[in-house]
């Protein structure tokens, strides 16, 4: 799955932030590069923890973990 930050997206400008997993999976996902993700904090006059990070990558992790699960479901019930 390629992460692709949404701001440089809409602003027309490379956009490619990195490949998560699952890496099988040509589907696109997006987040927010340094710069925007700078940006972005200062605006709201805030600076994100490295806890919210963490947490983020958690989420991602967790649901990669969902869809690996019902995928592998979906093998076991169509054997039966």
């Amino acid at each position: 799955m390629k992460v692709l930050c949404a701001w440089c997206v809409r602003d027309g400008r490379p956009a490619f932030l990195r490949e998560k997993w699952p890496f099988e999976d040509p589907s696109e996902t997006h987040g927010l590069c340094g710069d925007h993700f700078t940006s972005l904090s200062a605006s709201v006059n805030q600076v994100v923890t490295p806890k919210v990070w963490l947490l983020s990558r958690v989420h991602d992790v967790y649901w990669a973990l969902i869809r690996r699960v019902q995928r592998m479901r979906g093998r076991f019930f169509s054997l039966c």
